[in-house]
């Protein structure tokens, strides 16, 4: 078929193009460069905790989203690198493999993104506010379906109506202006769908979090309600910002409006980010799951959010089980042993959180009575923002033979057992 003027080959590029195709291109740079690495950084972590793991337990659910959404960024990022192409040759040519692959990757990698974005935004409502998480099999089927679904999308169009499907459109090549309805119904349709269902899926979040937040039987959970209540603000926000332009400008088109090639730079340069603010966005306020050194666990709810390390913790547990003491002094000297020891780790962590810390802030002795069997679990977290050492100690005591004392003045004598959960200050006999 023979192509409209607007859809033919643009040789030399005019000035706002020769200017406004620099700015998207380098950006689409910066996506595809920031997307890759993550990209390649997460394959590897992936394959190290696959090959280090005894359980083959499945990878976390929320890790694999944004591993498949990075796949998205840089087939989208690599759309607008290729402008670099029209930059060097001073021309946009239509029918070369170059512009076909241009207009293939901008249909998939657009489409691609909107849709895993709107599945991470289902994905934490669902741990979020449901509190579930789908079975691996049914997980890994949605992946394969949303994918199917992108190529599917964009393989319709050159299929029906081979190499006139993806040709010069304005600024850059794409689904021919003649094809309007494919236009609608094959990509914005679906982007539009994506972008309404994000917003309003994290608007319920962000109204769900608030009215935890100021509930009075979920004010243990306050800190971290606040601290994950902002970041709902963040996600559909940076994703309409760099998504909305370049598809209404697409919608007014199709109305029959004329659109400047200066907006279409504009508007490309904003969707061209998207990559490298993806990048930003998750390993900043998921940073435990994308950077984590061991395989994270399937826990995606509110524990997870954080921004720029604000709420990390780091810790440590240290787990001293003896048997049943023969003497004062050797119980005596097995405390100081266990006091070295979680002394050892309270420093170390310390040391983690950029301010020393005493043995004492962190550290209960155990002292033994007589012949009484002791099993003392201590946990030391730090707060990288606070520099708080928070202790849990947990002690289990048995009862030997006749005689037994307790360390706090609320716990009370039994025949049988004895369990003391808290106390403030320890006797020595």
């Amino acid at each position: 078929m023979s192509l409209a003027v607007e859809s033919q080959t643009l040789a030399p590029l005019p000035d706002v193009l020769s200017h406004g195709l620099v700015a998207v291109s380098t950006f689409g740079l910066l996506s595809f460069f920031c997307s890759s690495s993550l990209f390649f950084y997460l394959t590897w972590r992936l394959i190290s905790w696959r090959s280090k793991s005894d359980s083959k337990t499945p990878p976390n659910q929320f890790l694999i989203l944004i591993y498949n959404l990075l796949l998205a960024d840089i087939q989208q990022a690599l759309a607008f690198l290729l402008n670099i192409s029209a930059l060097r040759n001073n021309g946009i040519f239509v029918g070369t493999s170059t512009c076909f692959a241009q207009g293939w990757f901008v249909s998939t990698g657009d489409l691609a993104s909107s849709v895993f974005i709107c599945a991470i935004a289902i994905h934490t409502w669902m741990g979020v506010v449901k509190e579930y998480r789908l079975p691996t099999p049914a997980f890994y089927c949605c992946i394969g379906a949303l994918w199917t679904f992108v190529y599917l999308m964009a393989a319709i169009g050159p299929i029906i109506h081979g190499h006139d499907f993806y040709v010069r459109a304005s600024a850059w090549c794409w689904i021919n202006d003649a094809f309007s309805i494919e236009r609608l119904w094959l990509h914005y349709f679906w982007i539009f769908c994506s972008m309404f269902s994000t917003i309003l899926i994290y608007l319920y979040i962000f109204a769900y979090l608030r009215k935890r937040a100021f509930s009075s039987d979920q004010m243990a959970k306050s800190q971290n309600l606040h601290g994950a209540t902002p970041l709902m603000v963040l996600y559909p926000l940076i994703y309409t910002i760099c998504t909305a332009p370049l598809a209404a400008g697409r919608i007014y088109a199709l109305a029959g409006h004329d659109v400047s090639l200066g907006y279409f730079c504009a508007a490309g340069t904003m969707i061209a980010c998207n990559g490298w603010l993806d990048v930003i966005l998750y390993a900043s306020t998921r940073a435990d799951i994308v950077f984590s050194e061991c395989a994270p666990g399937d826990d995606t709810g509110l524990e997870t959010f954080a921004f720029m390390g604000k709420g990390h913790k780091l810790g440590t547990t240290t787990t001293i089980e003896a048997g049943l003491s023969q003497n004062r002094s050797a119980a005596r000297a097995m405390s100081r042993s266990a006091s070295r020891v979680a002394s050892r780790g309270a420093s170390r962590l310390g040391k983690r959180s950029g301010r020393g810390s005493s043995s004492g802030d962190s550290v209960e002795n155990l002292y033994g009575l007589g012949e009484i069997a002791i099993k003392g679990e201590v946990t030391v977290s730090v707060d990288a923002q606070q520099h708080n050492l928070v202790r849990h100690d947990r002690i289990g005591m048995d009862e030997s033979a006749n005689r037994s004392r307790t360390f706090d003045e609320r716990s009370h004598k039994s025949k049988s057992s004895r369990s003391v959960k808290s106390f403030d200050e320890t006797e020595s006999p």
